[in-house]
């Protein structure tokens, strides 16, 4: 793991982006209150690490975590498309499982309170299938992008869109029925 120290020591920020890939989508690039995470050291990420192993945090470190993992499941598409460069991908055989684990861990790190905000992509897999992986229901969603009748490399797809979900961490002992 490599770590990059610059401003506020890493122990003092809150906001952890889980997968932060190239920072696509943050205004500022550089958040003083972030740790940037990701697996591709091409990326400069602040530490080099997998969201499904976050042994380096203890448990109810962040207040917020922004998450946004790869979306492309490999043998979806071409081998070494822009995309798969730009935001990564997941294996095939194991992508339910690695979300499933990284959703736990992020799960661990995340304080009572605190927010997680999920981006996904449904092109490859339906919202319905990723949403089995969470333990809990997201209090709210956006979609952010409908695009039908969508084309990929001459392919007509299905309806294509991008959601964000809203998870917050709310203690057991405050949730009512």
């Amino acid at each position: 793991m490599r770590a990059r120290r610059e401003g506020k020591p890493m122990t003092d920020k809150f906001i952890l982006d889980a997968t932060a890939g190239f920072r696509m989508m943050w205004f500022n690039k550089h958040h003083p209150n972030c740790i940037y995470l990701d697996q591709r050291p091409e990326c400069a990420p602040d530490i080099v690490g997998d969201f499904r192993d976050l042994k380096q945090f203890p448990d109810e470190t962040f207040r917020l975590i922004a998450f946004d993992p790869p979306h492309i499941v490999a043998g979806g598409l071409h081998g070494d498309s822009n995309l798969r460069r730009e935001f990564g991908f997941l294996q095939k055989e194991t992508w339910a499982d690695d979300l499933r684990q990284g959703i736990k861990e992020l799960w661990r790190v995340l304080k009572p309170y605190g927010i997680l905000v999920f981006k996904w992509n449904t092109h490859q897999v339906s919202s319905e299938k990723l949403l089995a992986l969470f333990p809990e229901r997201p209090l709210f969603y956006q979609i952010s992008m409908n695009k039908k009748n969508s084309y990929v490399n001459g392919k007509r797809f299905r309806e294509i869109q991008t959601l964000w979900f809203c998870f917050m961490k709310i203690p057991e002992k405050e949730l009512t029925v």
